[in-house]
């Protein structure tokens, strides 16, 4: 974490190494301030602009429908990627918010994701939809676990993803 957040303070111009226009006050172009206060204190800012684990929930979410929508077209392939995706973003979550690992890597990221991505690879319609519903219920059981209950994951009533079908006749 120290690291990403290091890489993005220099990406920004606000390495504390730096001298001169872009120095460690921040200031950049038209000496405006884009971050402020001491090397800590902009890591205390971008690591809250990170988030914790509620923007990787928001980004599970959004692929988990997507997921939900590509199984429906049997969209292996876009399927696959939205698992793969799922995971990694559960394991950024980890990184900002350590206190979760060890519902996410036992109840989730440790069976769920990969007997997910093995299902898709057989691409057994009938298959594929029960391990999205054992993974639908890993979700809920990892929310449950982190005392999150009252967020209950099921899949979305209406399609509101532009990606469609590969198949014109689905």
């Amino acid at each position: 974490m120290p690291a990403l957040l290091a890489s993005l303070l220099v990406v920004a111009g606000c390495d504390a190494t730096t001298t001169g226009e872009e120095g460690p006050t921040g200031e950049g172009e038209g000496g405006s301030a884009w971050l402020s206060g001491t090397v800590d204190e902009r890591f205390q800012d971008v690591g809250d602009q990170l988030g914790g684990f509620s923007q990787t929930m928001l980004e599970v979410g959004h692929r988990y429908s997507e997921l939900h929508w590509a199984i429906e077209d049997e969209n292996w392939e876009y399927a696959s990627y939205q698992v793969e995706k799922i995971g990694d973003a559960v394991a950024r979550g980890i990184v900002r918010r350590p206190g979760r690992a060890e519902s996410a890597e036992s109840l989730f990221l440790n069976g769920p994701v990969e007997q997910m991505l093995e299902a898709l690879g057989d691409g057994r319609p009938e298959a594929v939809q029960d391990e999205f519903s054992e993974f639908t219920a890993a979700c809920n059981n990892c929310h449950v676990r982190e005392e999150m209950e009252f967020v209950w994951i099921g899949p979305p009533a209406e399609r509101t993803t532009p990606v469609q079908s590969p198949d014109p006749n689905r």
